[in-house]
């Protein structure tokens, strides 16, 4: 099963050494500003000696993380006051933040009280987020839990601007955060599914609509790599936010698997060119199709008269979706945010008030099926790659 390429990328800088007369810049005193702190240099604040200090600035980019939380000597805001310069209104932005690390505490300990133990957790603008792997490898790096729980949230919180950026949806569209919950023992994946999805599976479980959650178990067994784990979260957090989103409902069980998973792996595909997860399909990690490259996929279909018929993709659920509807629908999604990506989200409006799909495009995009298809097959063959 299985943010973006641009996400995480590392700047490597070569800096020339003393050869040729050039002093190294490590070897450079730059000299202090006047009236600069000498041991905050400006910033008014020091990184917290209870924790090692390049993990400090993750909490700049969290309301909660529960790594830090119940730190006596920071309080969960990763810094504290420098003694020297006593800059007040730095000191007084950490005290907000210890505040806000306080006020959430509360109010996220039910999660732990539902699985009878404190689970690793961070909180964002528009997400809760669990992390109970141990380490993980990143970027070619291993991490340790911490720093890869900060990197997954803050991955998702530049995943959700991207999704609200495409469809035209402000913070206003959703009514509650996304809770993401990545277990390492298979045991506490089926629990944990039970407790905050209201199912178990070994698979992923999400939980749709007003209260939007996914769970699933991150280990070696069901994902090669960091990549797959990534995005099968990415897509299955689609499914979320589509749910959630203005009015709350799930159009996958009402006849708009199309649309639902199409735009699933449309984000697949936009940040990997690769589309390998499918819903009800989490039991086989090694199924795909085409190995996943969706677009050639869809090209030769198109190109030999084998593809889908639209009327009958439309009238599909998500999990009544075959493999070559799944590379259709997502097809179809790609042409529509083409053509325009603020209206996709009219057209998901109105699949949540049941009406029919073909009454949906025509009444937005003011195209019939037999139009859409039209259309969509010669744009297929305009800009599909063919190899």
């Amino acid at each position: 099963m299985f943010l973006l390429a641009t996400l995480f990328l590392c700047l490597f800088v070569c800096v020339p050494g003393d050869a040729g007369g050039v002093e190294s810049p490590s070897a450079v005193q730059t000299p202090a500003k006047i009236g600069e702190c000498k041991k905050c240099h400006g910033a008014g604040r020091l990184p917290c000696s209870e924790h090692p200090k390049g993990e400090c600035e993750y909490e700049d980019r969290v309301l909660f993380c529960s790594v830090v939380a119940d730190c006596a000597v920071c309080g969960g805001a990763g810094f504290v006051s420098c003694d020297v310069c006593h800059d007040e209104a730095v000191a007084k932005r950490l005290e907000e933040k210890r505040a806000k690390v306080q006020e959430r505490k509360p109010l996220l300990k039910p999660i732990d009280d539902k699985m009878g133990r404190p689970l690793r957790k961070a909180e964002t603008a528009h997400f809760v987020f669990v992390w109970e792997m141990d380490k993980a490898k990143i970027d070619k790096r291993w991490v340790d839990a911490h720093e890869a729980l900060h990197i997954y949230i803050e991955r998702m919180e530049k995943f959700y601007a991207d999704y609200c950026a495409r469809l035209a949806v402000t913070d206003k569209d959703f009514s509650n955060k996304c809770w993401i919950f990545v277990w390492y023992h298979p045991e506490d994946h089926e629990m944990g599914a039970l407790k905050f999805c209201s199912q178990a599976a070994k698979g992923g479980v999400k939980l749709m609509g007003p209260n939007p959650r996914y769970s699933v178990c991150g280990n070696k067994q069901n994902f090669q790599n960091d990549e797959q784990l990534h995005r099968d979260i990415v897509h299955c957090t689609t499914h979320l936010l589509m749910s959630n989103q203005d009015p709350p409902q799930w159009i996958g069980n009402i006849k708009g698997g199309w649309a639902d998973e199409g735009l699933a792996h449309w984000f697949e595909d936009r940040y990997w060119g690769v589309c390998d997860v499918y819903c009800y399909q989490e039991q086989n990690t090694n199924i795909d199709f085409k190995a996943g490259k969706f677009r050639l996929a869809v090209r030769k279909m198109v190109t030999e008269g084998h593809t889908p018929s639209i009327a009958d993709v439309f009238q599909q659920n998500v999990d009544t979706l075959t493999l070559p509807m799944n590379a259709a629908a997502f097809s179809y999604v790609d042409y529509l945010m083409f053509k325009d990506s603020a209206k996709f989200k009219e057209v998901v409006k109105k699949l949540k008030a049941k009406m029919p799909t073909r009454d949906a495009l025509q009444q937005v995009y003011s195209m019939s099926p037999m139009d859409l298809e039209t259309q969509w097959k010669a744009w297929v063959l305009e800009t599909y790659p063919t190899r």
